[in-house]
């Protein structure tokens, strides 16, 4: 995560909670969720030094795990790449554990009723600033990314959250076995080079370290069309798994996470290798799994062993908000139509994704949900848009994010923004214009976009500024800067503003 995805994160977590119910109103019933069970691990009450935060007055927190079991016969969870092959228990059902974070009044009659559920990024949990504390909102953070390298690593006691999924194994129970790609980039030099993607190691090992049973290349240049030019394979007797440095030479010390060339790496060539991994995490039981954290806390009074549910009765309404990769999750959240629970209920009534224009890469066998969208990362297929709108490019029927969530009648109330950076760098234009871009997209009605431009990923520290500022960065991929510049009122600042009149029952202006 880049610093300035982080300010954008601090202050889109300050912008206070009841601004967005005039926006965001929705409804909730009550029935059963599959959180089976609710472990607290740690309560601090009071929290945040005892400090008392309006007429909400003081805070706790309660960090603990939820563990839930899916029916892999419902169709809300049968679209889980997978689900089929997952282990079952007793009753047939499959399980998860996923971490949660909770902050709350520790007098819930002085809540607002209102409830933040954010979506970690990559791992990193959120919790309720105190502008929100002030206006007596609950926050809600909980585990969703279940491929435990790097930040997401499943390390107990944690201060991250994530999400525990089962291996899915062929039916016989033999591993199943796959083709994973790899790209090593920018590296030069003698020493060992891991593999990463984005921020975090790839989460897959190769099943042999026996080099000759994979492959890798180096190449001179290539376009975003997917064009190689100067490709030349590595012998398999010239690069081994293994770490190695100056000190420790080529074919230095096995090591399944790490690559060593023989004499080095070569700078300004890019490394690629595929080789065969297995079991396969059955990822897409993040997408549930946050599902049915989010409708435990809104609706149930405790869970199947009787632990009472910390937030019984308290809330009324619950707004997802995802910033950047989180925001993307997000809208794969709504696109896979988990935005409604095994009881047929409407989870989130708001959705509010923040600097995020496609959907992260989770429901995948062998999935890499770090990936920014470089070549050959998945997350851009279509459809990318709210509204339903052909795929002219690729020869698809009309289809849309929504699709699954207005057949329910699940869908909840939409705002989105997003700057610049965002169109150029992440390639969010098809949500505006399509594949085919002759026309623009209509917005569904319960959507709202407002676009920042000349704004980079995050959109600064927030405040107007006076000063002519320098044009922005593109993301992730190298585009370089901006041809404008910078916007004078960064993205966060305008966020800030949008929200509280919001508050106020208006659009901002």
């Amino acid at each position: 995560m880049t610093p300035n995805v982080q300010a954008l994160r601090s202050a889109s977590v300050v912008l206070t909670g009841l601004s967005l119910v005039l926006v965001l109103l929705a409804w909730g019933t009550s029935a059963h969720a599959r959180v089976a069970r609710i472990v607290i691990d740690v309560k601090t009450s009071p929290a945040f030094g005892g400090a008392s935060f309006g007429a909400a007055g003081q805070y706790e927190t309660i960090a603990g795990r939820a563990f839930g079991e899916l029916d892999p016969n419902d169709p809300r969870n049968a679209i889980i790449q997978d689900i089929e092959l997952a282990p079952k228990n007793a009753k047939g059902k499959v399980e998860y554990m996923a971490t949660f974070f909770v902050v709350k009044p520790i007098d819930m009659a002085k809540a607002s009723g209102l409830m933040w559920h954010d979506v970690p990024n990559r791992g990193g949990r959120l919790t309720l600033a105190a502008a929100s504390r002030n206006d007596g909102d609950v926050g809600l953070s909980s585990g969703w990314q279940g491929d435990n390298s790097g930040a997401t690593a499943q390390n107990f006691p944690n201060s991250n959250d994530y999400v525990v999924v089962p291996t899915a194994k062929n039916p016989d129970g033999s591993a199943i076995k796959g083709l994973v790609m790899g790209r090593i980039l920018n590296a030069s030099g003698v020493n060992s080079q891991p593999m990463i993607v984005h921020s975090n190691p790839v989460p897959y090992k190769p099943v042999s370290l026996d080099t000759t049973q994979a492959k890798l290349v180096s190449r001179v240049h290539e376009t975003i069309e997917g064009v190689v030019s100067g490709e030349s394979e590595v012998a398999s007797a010239d690069w081994a798994w293994a770490r190695c440095s100056a000190t420790n030479p080529f074919p230095g010390t096995p090591d399944a996470t790490q690559i060593c060339v023989r004499g080095g790496f070569v700078a300004n060539r890019v490394y690629q290798v595929v080789f065969t991994t297995q079991d396969p995490p059955v990822l897409g039981i993040g997408f549930a799994a946050f599902r049915d954290v989010g409708t435990f806390f809104k609706n149930e009074v405790r869970d199947d062993a009787g632990t009472p549910n910390p937030l019984a009765g308290g809330i009324h309404w619950l707004i997802g908000r995802g910033v950047s990769q989180s925001g993307n999750y997000l809208r794969a959240f709504l696109h896979l139509g988990f935005n409604e629970d095994e009881a047929g209920r409407q989870v989130q009534d708001g959705t509010w994704p923040i600097i995020a224009g496609r959907r992260v890469a989770l429901n995948f066998r062998f999935a890499m949900p770090d990936g920014v969208l470089k070549l050959y990362e998945p997350g851009s297929e279509g459809p990318q848009w709210w509204h339903k709108f052909p795929d002219q490019r690729r020869g698809l029927p009309p289809g849309g994010i929504l699709d699954r969530c207005h057949h329910s009648q699940t869908c909840p109330k939409i705002i989105e923004h997003f700057g610049a950076a965002e169109i150029w760098g992440l390639k969010l234009g098809p949500e505006w214009v399509g594949t085919d871009p002759k026309s623009d997209i209509p917005l569904p009605e319960n959507v709202r976009r407002y676009y920042i431009p000349s704004t980079q990923h995050g959109g600064g520290n927030g405040g107007f500024s006076v000063t002519p500022l320098a044009a922005p960065s593109c993301p992730s991929a190298g585009y370089g800067v901006g041809t404008f510049a910078g916007n004078p009122v960064p993205h966060t600042g305008w966020g800030s503003r949008a929200f509280r009149a919001c508050r106020a029952g208006r659009r901002p202006a």
